[in-house]
């Protein structure tokens, strides 16, 4: 009889073996912030000897300076009044979701209000923003990418598209499009009787003024780096498609990557001068197909057709300062792809430590333009 495959599954079962009460969650913090002696957090002090628990209040004492402690001080869990277990339960779920957790799911699952769910999220997303020290080598695939908002999947978005159309529809007039839509309705062109050249330039003129018809949103445009049979980075631009430049795409590339490294990408006009910093430079002409030569950037678009798909069908609509946060997202989800689902845990909870508080203020006052990510 043929022996059956065993299979290492991680579910919410054994999760809660792991970390099913306050005391565990506490032990394993302990254990990775202090190796197992809990450390006085006195910047003048740091003694780790004697230190003896308050079980009432959940808090540390140091035998030296006597002073009180926390296990969460210094960790994205600082002050909250959520119990650990609900905490470590939400990174489970946060971690082994392929395409992510929506914050109403999270809610649910948590038995917790939505918000609530939303600032958490928020909070481990912070914790993966740790890409300073990435470093990228061998052959690397660049390339760009614009999403765009889905009007279809957002109530809120199609309002506030009508509202701009109505303003732009005051300044500018209906667009041709949509006058050829509605019967009936005389359109101004220079064929009409009686136009001259005097009337028709005093209309360039007055189109002048007005300026340019502004679109309702414009794609965020996101630049992403794979290493072949390695990790990735991904980095949000900001709005409009002449963000796509090579002073702004260049930094990026000679932060993460090394010099000896073979850049791989399209023909686009903005890498060409790239092979001056880098080892090499080869590129694939996609109008005569993906793949030529053995030259192609699949690896970096199947990373951004999969970034679409989290974004279409789990959070359907991003504002622009918080992008990059789910740009964190995605690459540590993808970085911890192949291994199981326990480890991938383990990942995450290895950036724990060290970690700064998020408060809710600081998140719903950001703006992208002064944003200071480490990446």
């Amino acid at each position: 009889m043929k022996k059956q495959r065993k299979i290492e599954h991680y579910g919410l079962k054994s999760h809660e073996k792991r970390f099913g009460t306050e005391e565990k969650c506490r032990d394993y913090l302990s254990q990775l912030r202090w190796d197992g002696q809990p450390t006085c957090q006195n910047p003048d002090c740091g003694n780790k000897y004697m230190n003896y628990f308050l079980s009432t209040r959940n808090i540390w004492k140091c035998s030296k300076c006597k002073k009180q402690f926390s296990i969460t001080k210094g960790t994205i869990f600082e002050s909250t009044n959520l119990p650990l277990t609900m905490w470590f339960k939400a990174i489970y779920f946060f971690t082994i979701h392929k395409r992510g957790i929506s914050s109403c799911q999270l809610a649910r699952d948590l038995e917790i209000e939505q918000r609530t769910a939303w600032f958490i999220l928020h909070r481990l997303r912070e914790t993966l923003n740790n890409n300073d020290s990435l470093n990228l080598d061998g052959e690397i695939e660049v390339d760009e990418t614009y999403i765009a908002p889905i009007l279809g999947r957002d109530v809120r978005l199609q309002r506030r598209k009508r509202k701009h159309d109505a303003e732009m529809e005051k300044i500018h007039g209906l667009t041709t499009a949509k006058a050829r839509r509605l019967r009936g309705y005389p359109l101004k062109t220079n064929r009409q009787k009686g136009v001259t050249k005097e009337v028709i330039e005093q209309r360039k003129r007055e189109k002048a003024l007005l300026g340019e018809r502004k679109s309702f949103e414009q794609p965020v445009v996101v630049f992403g780096m794979l290493q072949r049979d390695g990790k990735i980075h991904l980095e949000a631009l900001g709005k409009g498609e002449d963000k796509a430049r090579s002073e702004h795409i260049f930094p990026i590339i000679k932060r993460h990557v090394s010099s000896k490294s073979i850049i791989v990408s399209d023909q686009a006009s903005i890498y060409r001068t790239i092979k001056k910093f880098f080892a090499g430079h080869e590129k694939v002409n996609h109008s005569k197909g993906y793949v030529i030569k053995g030259i192609h950037i699949n690896g970096i678009e199947n990373v951004f057709k999969h970034l679409k798909k989290m974004i279409a069908g789990t959070f359907f609509h991003i504002k622009l300062h918080h992008f990059q946060s789910y740009l964190f997202e995605h690459s540590f989800r993808w970085n911890v792809l192949k291994i199981p689902d326990r480890e991938k845990m383990d990942a995450f909870l290895s950036k724990l430590n060290g970690q700064k508080r998020l408060k809710y203020g600081d998140l719903i006052s950001r703006d992208f333009n002064s944003l200071n990510f480490a990446a």
